[in-house]
């Protein structure tokens, strides 16, 4: 069995932090595994650095400063660029190791094992498509990085591809067209929840919830609060209640034995 290291990189929300590593301590079961975090703020956000390093000495876990070249502004750039500086910097010289990519709002609700689910899988991840352009999205990965075929190519980057603008990972395009042969298991997700999908939620909880927060379920595992840096510039009103609400979703999930209804229609791989 490969260590797993679970790496999430940690701006705008640190608070997330606290309830993230709970959930990873209590559901993740590989026998070997560890939690870092990429401190993913840049200059000069000096206090939001020093809170996040706070935090995970408080938690007891590693914190790594993401090394910004040059001056990287918008939130997606942010985001791309401490992804892909990690993969070439850590990532792909590591052996034997599986390294997962976890979005800051994501969290697990029920137990999980990396090893069995990438078995021999060169990377599992959730589709992403911008027009004709696939690619794999950043919020969730599991690869092994050391292993993939043409690392030097790995990018997770953004820009323009064949006049499509692309999200984060979207240079990974390129990297997917010279490895047709890549073993990809894309992962099952709900998108957004919906009028029509919220019937997954628990009863206990289920009035409170509101279409626009927005939540996701990726394999019915792991729950995704979506925008937790805010980048859809919410008002505070909006976010605070929506925190709120997550809290208690995810508190009835964890410590109430609330069971989201396991719905397969639901889920889909590929847009």
């Amino acid at each position: 069995m490969s260590k797993v290291k679970i790496y999430t990189w940690a701006d705008k929300a640190p608070e997330f932090l606290y309830k993230q590593y709970e959930t990873i301590k209590k559901f993740v079961k590989d026998d070997d595994w560890e939690f870092i975090v990429f401190n993913n703020v840049p200059a000069p956000k000096l206090d939001r650095q020093e809170k996040i390093k706070k935090i995970c000495k408080e938690l007891g876990v590693k914190c790594l400063d993401v090394r910004f070249r040059t001056f990287v502004s918008g939130a997606a750039q942010i985001c791309a660029w401490g992804i892909h500086w990690a993969y070439h910097r850590f990532f792909r010289w590591e052996k034997d190791t599986i390294h997962v990519i976890f979005d800051s709002d994501m969290f697990f609700i029920k137990d999980f094992n990396f090893n069995e689910f990438l078995g021999d899988n060169h990377i599992c991840a959730l589709h992403q498509r911008r027009g004709d352009i696939e690619y794999l999205w950043n919020g969730i990965v599991i690869m092994r990085g050391g292993e993939l075929p043409d690392k030097k190519y790995f990018d997770y980057r953004l820009g323009d591809i064949n006049g499509e603008r692309t999200d984060v990972g979207g240079r990974l395009y390129y990297w997917m067209k010279r490895n047709p042969d890549l073993k990809i298991r894309y992962m099952m997700h709900t998108g957004h929840l919906d009028v029509s999908k919220s019937a997954m939620l628990p009863e206990k909880v289920r009035d409170g919830y509101k279409p626009e927060y927005r939540f996701q379920f990726i394999e019915n595992v792991v729950l995704h609060y979506r925008a937790g840096s805010n980048w859809d510039k919410k008002s505070k009103d909006f976010v605070d209640t929506k925190k709120a609400y997550f809290n208690e979703l995810l508190d009835e999930l964890l410590y109430n034995e609330g069971q989201i209804n396991e719905a397969p229609e639901l889920y889909s791989c590929k847009e």
